[in-house]
């Protein structure tokens, strides 16, 4: 019996404007290029310290070659940041503006489908993307000697994330009739979740109570630098970044049982699809038939 994988209309679709267009294959070939400088530049930047400090050891060459995978990662998020909302964020306004949504309205697929397909789509370009990046990091793990595994998680750290930004720029994009205004919109909610979950952590810096670090834990669950912060730390150092503040703090025993058995990812995780699905929601009112 031949089964048929049900793909959703909307991804079929724009995956099929995707490979018909050269747009696309020059976007990646940018990406892959700016990725390569930034590696240029730290091959360099390597062989300078190694020459200023007069250090030759093999080990100490070794060891440097895991800094590629934090860099390289790092450059990768901050591209991500950049190119999701430009993707999601003319999902529904360019729809609206080449007056094309009215009839996707009127077919059987539903508002949360056409949500879903129009993020999986983006998704899935910038999953390309940081896939056809894999070869430059696996210099730390061809020599630096990190673990696959690693590599592993970082992939889906940065899934995850992308389905998060990408829910935000579809957010926006339903909210606006006009892409540009979406894509702004975007930046500045990207802004507010990153900066405003770190008020608490301000806050208990100026008033002094350092053994109260429960709101900072609970403001950082959908914050994805908090997420990237502890994941980089833990793989290149191998310490807990929040060993000190389980020491120093009365947290509940459950999130002292978090941090010790080091799933804040996986919470954190949690937490974002949660703000994604609520995007999603929130999308999907908006573009309800009869919905100006």
């Amino acid at each position: 019996m031949n089964a048929k994988v049900k793909v959703n209309p909307i991804v079929k679709k724009d995956l099929k404007v995707i490979s018909r267009s050269m747009k696309f294959s020059w976007g990646l070939f940018a990406y892959e290029c700016i990725l390569g400088i930034i590696f240029f530049f730290v091959m360099l930047a390597m062989g300078a310290f190694t020459t200023l400090t007069g250090s030759q050891r093999n080990t100490d060459i070794y060891e440097g070659f895991v800094a590629f995978f934090p860099i390289i990662g790092v450059a990768q998020l901050c591209m991500i940041s950049l190119i999701v909302p430009i993707f999601t964020a003319s999902a529904i306004s360019g729809e609206r503006e080449r007056q094309t949504m009215d009839v996707m309205l009127t077919t059987t697929i539903s508002p949360v489908s056409i949500i879903i397909g129009k993020i999986s789509s983006a998704v899935i370009r910038v999953m390309i993307f940081i896939i056809a990046s894999i070869p430059l990091m696996a210099v730390s793990f061809v020599m630096g000697g990190l673990s696959w595994l690693t590599l592993f998680e970082y992939l889906i750290l940065a899934f995850v994330y992308a389905v998060y930004a990408g829910s935000i720029g579809t957010f926006c994009s339903a909210v606006f009739k006009k892409s540009i205004p979406a894509i702004i919109m975007s930046y500045v909610i990207y802004g507010v979740i990153y900066g405003v979950t770190y008020i608490p952590a301000l806050l208990i810096s100026i008033i002094g109570n350092h053994q109260d670090y429960l709101p900072l834990f609970l403001c950082t669950l959908v914050n994805p630098v908090q997420l990237f912060i502890m994941f980089f730390y833990t793989k290149i150092s191998g310490e807990d970044l929040f060993e000190y503040m389980i020491n120093n703090s009365n947290y509940p025993d459950f999130v002292t049982w978090i941090f010790k058995t080091n799933a804040w990812i996986i919470v954190s995780c949690i937490a974002l699809f949660a703000v994604t699905a609520l995007f999603v929601w929130l999308a999907s009112r908006r573009i309800r038939p009869g919905k100006k």
